[in-house]
């Protein structure tokens, strides 16, 4: 399993756990979301085929130092 998908589902599964936690119910509702938007990402990875590697810049895919190229 590549970094990126591993790290997305990660972050997938912390926020159900701590959405299972929570007594706010709102607050617990958008974390489940949240959780939902990474497990989706990491399945698009996989559906993309995108490499463990980092780009051609030296960076992941994921971060975002504002400077896209045209």
């Amino acid at each position: 399993m590549n970094i990126e998908k591993r790290a997305l589902l990660d972050h997938a599964e912390r926020c159900r756990r701590v959405a299972n936690d929570l007594a706010h119910s709102e607050a617990a509702q958008r974390l489940r979301a949240m959780a939902d938007e990474y497990q989706a990402r990491a399945t698009r990875l996989d559906d993309e085929g995108v490499s463990s590697n980092p780009g051609r810049n030296g960076r992941s895919h994921f971060e975002d130092n504002g400077d896209r190229e045209s």
